[in-house]
């Protein structure tokens, strides 16, 4: 006769035991339960069902584990959390089942994605080596009063089309609802405090009556989600999960159940393909981690690296099959799991000038909450440089770090917000070997929780892509692809040594060779007829529609971010001496080449001759504020392009971002350009003013005009630009195309083509409004000794109508190129697309049932928008 019913937990998924025969929980494939996790025996501890209860039988050699020590055979008598082969390894939950919710509970359908209440966990798809064929490791696949797995065994179901893998989560709270409002946010006065620095200090209401639960926003920074969809105000009802950061909330009966993601969570793809015009870039790459894990990514070059990790962190959704965070569709659940995932590219985003405190300090002031204090972000930057082992580097100044070092800074910023989901795009690359192992033993460090000196407990499953194969051995898991994106091999660390016939990873290089030679459908071919191969779990592909237009990430309002933005830019300014020099010292060099050029008579006319130097002397003046306008900001883009990139990512405004640029770059050249005017014509200067009543003044207005568009096009160019090292070559041509279309040197009036050319020349209008001052129509044509063949340029007329049209048209060349600079920042952001998987063959919904009409894939949305504004 059964016993009673058993839940089980494991990294792999959830099963309720019914109690007919004994289960076996291990890493071999001939398990009941399979757990792929190399501090897993193959057969690691039998489950013995008894009259009343269970109990549970080590045959391990590694041992059972609880709360930090080393156990034997135990008795089920309540839940019971072990786990397996360390006190860090995989955690099994065993937990006599317990009636379920009555049918008469206010519950929503199905399509809802209902979560179990006890841990909170998605409804489980079979594990790996369950088998219908045997009734011990079967799931209940069927909702409340709906047939085997029902009512005796407590678990709630999806139908297969929705089935999920099992979350767990390490801290459980009950709050008891209280009729009239409970607040809930970060701040102490709340009735419900939620300890996560994503969530507002006062972040979402619940009004509760007797009409229901109804969930309300309070204009949060991160925005409050229920069963992974962001909410204004909706109702809450039985099962439904609240979202906020890091935390969840369910409502059961009268109380609302918290659980904390710890990070400790399964990780699962399944059969994932990315097709580009005619070219399958990725071909059904399927893999499941368990929770607190280190995937290495190795494979040679072509064989779609790059292509996976955008699909796994929802950059570049794959065309075909799933992504599931603790059984949730990453995809569809994109929005609230987007805050989970932390992502280190290549390119380091630090900015060299600045300290290591500093750069974390105005990562947070990006990454959090306005209501933020500055004691709770220093607090929490001071926690991830323990956590890190930077203590001893937390003054230094990211440019003096060693690679290794620079390389945790840059993985430090990913951990402020703690995600549970953290990716690396190779994070050795041009590291040595030691560096190469430091970084490599930091990751493992925070896959199992914690690191060097860390105090934090909670653990999060790494994804690295790496070309580097010497601590491969650190990884807990491997993934070889092969090119055209085939899988060659997944599985232990240890078990890719035996699959490729090698002795240890130094050895490694030699299997890229053997992957290129090789075609890759061959490569997966000769893996999936191999001992290494564990099939995947079963899970029928669920139809996607094509998801709607995410709002973007926002943490601060755009003003909060320009002032964070201006003040970090500042701080790296004054930081760089050799550029705070160097910027001091163009006034002041520049400002005396056209002191040397002879002007007796000063620029205007003094005397009955014409000027001959008062045109030289003018197109130097304005020559030397272009340069020096375009100088200051030709780099100013392109080298912050990978910090643009990913706080992008996180919730950086456009907007923002480019006036803190502006703001500053103003200042900076229009102090020069007093500087450097004052020292110029200081004495020289024509006798009257044409608009404004000071020679002098309408002087460093019209310098200031071309250097300040000047400034703009040379950010312009640095947005077209993928190297910091081209601005250079195009700053000096732009400068000598200006020099020619100004006008000084030979006259644009009447050159059809060339005249309307140098309309887009900041130089002509700033020459042009200096001209008009000086009155150089009649300056340089005295009578009849002309120095100027050319015939008098209108746009130098000695009027202020004309004068104040040179300034005019001189700004619009500014405000044009700021223009085309915010369009073209688009073009460097990260090319994040939302697009539909087609519809499986045959449906989804089960053997032979088609998708519903409404359920087919839509036509791709586009390109998802990070940020407006």
């Amino acid at each position: 006769m059964p016993g009673t019913p058993l839940h089980v937990r494991t990294p792999a998924g959830e099963v309720t035991l019914t109690g007919d025969a004994p289960a076996v929980i291990g890493r071999a494939r001939s398990a009941d339960i399979v757990i792929n996790d190399g501090r897993v025996s193959r057969r690691h501890l039998v489950l013995h069902p008894a009259p009343v209860g269970w109990r549970v039988e080590d045959i391990s050699a590694n041992g059972l584990w609880r709360d930090g020590r080393r156990v034997g055979g135990l008795e089920v008598a309540g839940e019971l959390r072990l786990r397996l082969g360390a006190a860090d390894g995989p955690e099994v939950v065993l937990l006599p089942a317990r009636p379920a919710i009555p049918p008469t509970a206010p519950t929503r359908g199905p399509d809802s994605a209902p979560i179990d209440i006890d841990g909170l966990a998605a409804y489980a798809s079979p594990p790996t080596g369950a088998s219908p064929a045997n009734p011990s490791t079967a799931l209940g696949a069927a909702l409340p009063g709906q047939g085997p797995g029902g009512p005796a065994s407590g678990a709630m179901a999806l139908d297969p089309a929705t089935a999920q893998s099992a979350i767990v989560h390490a801290r459980r709270r009950v709050h008891p609802l209280v009729p009239g409002r409970m607040r809930l946010g970060r701040s102490r006065d709340n009735e419900i405090t939620v300890g996560d620095l994503l969530a507002s200090r006062h972040h979402a209401e619940l009004h509760i009556s007797l009409g229901g639960v109804e969930l309300v926003d309070l204009a949060s920074a991160n925005g409050t989600f229920v069963n992974g969809h962001r909410v204004g105000r909706a109702p809450v009802m039985q099962r439904d999960v609240v979202a906020i950061g890091h935390h969840l909330f369910q409502l059961e009966g009268s109380s609302l159940v918290e659980y904390v993601d710890s990070g400790d969570v399964a990780f699962e793809v399944q059969d994932l393909s990315v097709i580009a015009g005619a070219k399958q870039l990725m071909h059904d790459i399927t893999f499941r981690l368990p929770g607190r894990s280190l995937l290495g990514v190795v494979g040679p070059s072509g064989a779609g690296k790059s292509t996976l990790l955008n699909a796994l962190t929802g950059f570049r959704p794959a065309d075909r099959g799933s992504v599931r965070y603790a059984g949730r569709d990453l995809y569809g659940e994109f929005d609230e799991l987007r805050r989970r995932i932390g992502y280190v590219p290549q390119a380091d985003p630090l900015h060299d000038q600045l300290t290591v405190r500093e750069a974390l300090l105005y990562g947070s002031e990006l990454r959090f909450p306005a209501d933020t204090t500055s004691a709770e972000r220093r607090a929490r930057v001071e926690e991830v440089i323990q956590q890190l082992g930077l203590s001893a580097h937390a003054d230094t100044r990211v440019s003096r770090l060693s690679g290794g070092q620079k390389k945790r800074t840059s993985v430090a910023l990913e951990l402020l917000t703690r995600p549970s989901l953290l990716f690396l795009d190779e994070p050795t690359s041009g590291l040595d070997p030691a560096n190469d192992q430091s970084v490599m033993e930091t990751l493992q460090g925070l896959a199992k929780g914690g690191g060097a000196g860390s105090t934090d407990e909670s653990g999060r499953t790494v994804i690295v892509v790496t070309h580097s194969v010497l601590f491969l051995d650190l990884c807990d898991f491997i993934l070889v692809l092969a090119p055209g994106g085939h899988v060659a091999y997944f599985g232990p660390a240890d078990g890719a040594l035996r699959f490729f016939g090698k002795q240890d990873f130094r050895e490694f290089a030699a299997v890229f060779r053997e992957l290129e030679a090789t075609p890759g459908a061959q490569m997966a071919a000769r893996f999936r007829a191999s001992e290494f191969f564990v099939p995947s779990a079963v899970v029928a592909p669920a139809v996607r529609r094509a998801p709607p237009e995410l709002p973007s990430v926002r943490q601060q309002p755009v003003l909060a971010q320009l002032a964070t933005l201006t003040r970090r830019y500042w701080r790296v300014v004054l930081a760089d001496r050799s550029y705070l020099r160097l910027i001091i010292a163009y006034p002041f060099i520049l400002g005396i080449v056209p002191r040397v050029l002879k002007a007796p008579d000063g620029l205007g006319a003094l005397a009955q001759t014409p000027n001959a130097d008062a045109t030289k002397v003018l197109v130097v003046l304005v020559l030397c504020a272009c340069f020096m306008g375009m100088a200051n900001a030709v780099r100013e883009i392109v080298k912050e392009r990978a910090i643009y990139r990913r706080e992008r990512t996180i919730g950086l405004s456009r907007t923002a971002y480019l006036g803190s640029k502006i703001i500053l770059l103003t200042a900076i050249t229009t102090a020069q350009c007093v500087v450097f005017t004052l020292i110029a014509v200081t004495g020289r200067t024509p006798p009257e003013a044409v608009a404004i009543g000071s020679p002098l003044l309408e002087c460093l207005v019209a310098v200031i005009v071309a250097a300040l568009a000047s400034m703009m096009i040379g950010l312009f160019v640095s947005t077209l630009i993928d190297n910091a090292d081209k601005a250079m070559p195009i700053l000096v041509l732009v400068t000598m195309g200006q020099l020619v279309f100004s006008g000084g040197l030979t006259s644009m009036t009447g050159r059809i083509g060339l005249e309307q050319i140098s309309y887009l020349a900041p130089a002509r209008w700033g020459f042009a409004a200096l001209a008009s001052t000086d009155d150089l129509n009649v300056v340089g044509k005295l009578g009849n000794k002309a120095l100027r063949s050319d015939p008098p340029d209108r746009f130098w007329e000695h009027r202020a109508s004309i004068w104040a049209l040179d300034i005019t048209l001189g700004i619009v060349i500014g405000v044009v190129a700021l223009a085309l600079t915010t369009l073209m920042l688009r073009r460097i952001e990260p090319k994040v697309t939302r697009v539909a998987a087609p519809a499986p063959a045959g449906g989804s919904g089960g053997p032979g049932g088609g998708a519903p009409p409404s359920a087919q894939a839509q036509p791709p949305t586009g390109r998802l928008p990070l940020q407006q504004g």
